[in-house]
């Protein structure tokens, strides 16, 4: 362990720190950070900057580095939790960040706990595919289709290769990154999609059908009438990626009702879009858990086979004009 820990007292982000077995300790009470406030973890400084945004148990600050990375911190909120409820949920949201590492998802830097607070050190991604499908001038999602979409189904294939489902999949969880060019530093940067937010992600053998946490404006089928379309797992993803391409194709954010699920109205709209990737959509919004899209690499195959079909029908087509012309 480095000197500097004297700042902090927290222990290594892929070790659990030890509860102190002293009852007669104080009360923890959550500090919130404020801008410029400094924390340092085994010999690293952190500086937090200003508040960016906050949810139902997590408060995102800018955050920064000695080497100049633009990260983020989020810091967890407790909700009438006690001190150990809300470090068990770090941990746990710790441990899911650090074994599903992915050039696809966000990257964890760092966990530290600082004054009774706890704190998930991030890259810092610049956009959602909300931000992009809203607030993009002459937003066209044919252009945009394939690389999100690849980006993302590489990211949820690797999770469910080590048995996880995300359970959490929409618009404003998938990321944008923006690499920079370290020679060039006037030269645009690269962007790479990534998945974030695993807070309600689970192993799929721990996942409680009838208790599950679910966002309740994108509940897949399964969730409103197991006993008709099937139970919560990985396809329940595959169900959720077909939503977020749905909403990438046509431009627009789309939030289905109860009726609109059960009635497979997404599925319709996807055989209706003047696209490729109709029948690819369409197939991974089945109803029916079992005759649904299975993999997420089965998903990038279908769409890969619906875009080379409709470049060679392209090719065909520009071949006839021209053998029309002579």
């Amino acid at each position: 362990m480095s000197d500097n820990n004297e700042h902090d007292g927290q222990a290594s982000p892929l070790q659990t720190p030890a509860l102190a077995e002293n009852d007669s300790q104080p009360e923890r009470l959550f500090h919130p950070p404020q801008p410029g406030m400094e924390i340092w973890h085994q010999n690293k400084l952190y500086t937090i900057g200003e508040p960016i945004n906050r949810g139902n148990f997590g408060a995102i600050y800018a955050c920064s580095d000695e080497w100049g990375n633009q990260l983020v911190a989020k810091v967890l909120v407790p909700r009438n939790q006690s001190y150990e409820e809300v470090r068990s949920r770090w941990l746990d949201e710790a441990d899911k960040l650090l074994h599903l590492r992915h050039p696809n998802t966000t990257y964890i830097y760092d966990i530290c706990e600082h004054r009774d607070t706890f704190y998930i050190i991030m890259e810092r991604c610049e956009w959602t595919l909300h931000d992009i499908i809203t607030a993009t001038p002459n937003y066209d999602g044919s252009v945009w289709f394939m690389p999100i979409a690849r980006c993302i189904l590489q990211a949820i294939h690797f999770m469910h290769r080590h048995g996880y489902v995300h359970k959490d999949l929409h618009h404003k969880n998938i990321f944008t990154s923006l690499i920079p060019n370290e020679l060039v530093r006037t030269h645009p940067p690269a962007m790479v999609f990534k998945v974030g937010d695993f807070g309600i992600s689970r192993l799929e053998g721990d996942i409680d059908p009838i208790n599950t946490i679910l966002a309740q404006w994108m509940l897949p089928p399964e969730s409103l009438a197991p006993q008709e379309f099937g139970h919560i797992g990985r396809v329940t993803d595959i169900y959720h990626m077909g939503l977020l391409f749905l909403s990438i194709i046509e431009g627009q954010i789309r939030e289905f009702s109860r009726e609109e699920i059960l009635d497979g109205v997404p599925r319709q709209i996807a055989e209706g879009l003047d696209s490729p990737y109709s029948r690819a959509i369409a197939k991974a919004l089945r109803r029916h858990t079992a005759d649904r899209t299975r993999t997420a690499l089965e998903f990038w195959r279908d769409l890969n086979s619906s875009f080379r079909t409709d470049q060679s029908a392209s090719t065909l087509s520009m071949s006839s004009m021209t053998s029309s012309k002579r």
